[in-house]
C-alpha cells in the first residue's frame, strides 16, 4: 500500500499550456503649452504669445508586431527684447522664419538704402561715423539684431529708431 501511495503521489497532472500574452492597451498622451510675454517700451505695452497645439500620440503593440502612429502640428514662437540705455538703443528678436520678409520690408522702408548690403539670406544696414557704427541692423531667417549708438545720432534719429522698434514689435506680435 505504501508503494501505491508513493506511485500516486509522484504522478502529477500535465501542465496546461501558457495562454498567449494579451496585447498592450493603446496609450494616448496629449501635451500643450502656452506662454505669454509682456514687454513695455516707452509706456506702450506689447504682448507676445507662444503656444503649441496639443500633440496626440498613440502606441499599440502585440506580441508579434508593434505599431505606432502620431500626429503633430507646428508651434509658433516670438521673442522681442529692447534695451534703451543712456548711450545705446538695441533690439533683438527671434521669430518664425515666415515673418522674416515682413520685417525686411519694414527695415527697407525705414533705414537708409545707402547703408544696405546683403549676402545670401542675411540683410545688413550699417552706418559708420568716424569709423564707429552709428547704427547696425542685421536680419537673417527668424532673427533680428539692431544696435543704435545714441552718441553718434541726433535725438531726432534716435526717436525714429525707437519708433522703428515699436513697428517691428507690433508686426511680430500680429500674425
Amino acid at each position: 500500500m505504501a508503494c501505491s501511495y508513493l506511485a500516486n503521489a509522484q504522478k502529477t497532472p500535465p501542465t496546461p499550456p501558457t495562454p498567449p500574452t494579451p496585447p498592450t492597451p493603446a496609450t494616448s498622451v496629449k501635451v500643450s503649452a502656452n506662454t505669454t510675454s509682456v514687454v513695455t517700451i516707452n509706456g506702450k505695452t506689447y504682448v507676445s504669445s507662444s503656444s503649441s497645439t496639443p500633440v496626440k500620440a498613440e502606441a499599440k503593440s502585440s506580441s508579434k508586431k508593434s505599431k505606432s502612429s502620431s500626429s503633430s502640428s507646428s508651434s509658433s514662437s516670438t521673442s522681442v527684447s529692447v534695451n534703451n540705455s543712456d548711450f545705446t538703443y538695441s533690439i533683438r528678436a527671434s521669430f518664425d522664419d515666415y515673418k522674416t520678409e515682413k520685417i525686411r520690408k519694414i527695415l527697407m522702408d525705414n533705414l537708409e538704402k545707402d547703408h544696405f548690403s546683403s549676402k545670401g539670406d542675411t540683410y545688413t544696414w550699417k552706418k559708420l561715423e568716424d569709423g564707429e557704427a552709428a547704427y547696425s541692423y542685421v536680419l537673417s531667417e527668424g532673427r533680428l539684431k539692431g544696435t543704435v549708438n545714441k552718441e553718434l545720432n541726433s535725438n531726432n534719429a534716435v526717436d525714429k529708431f525707437i519708433i522703428l522698434g515699436e513697428k517691428i514689435s507690433e508686426a511680430l506680435s500680429n500674425d
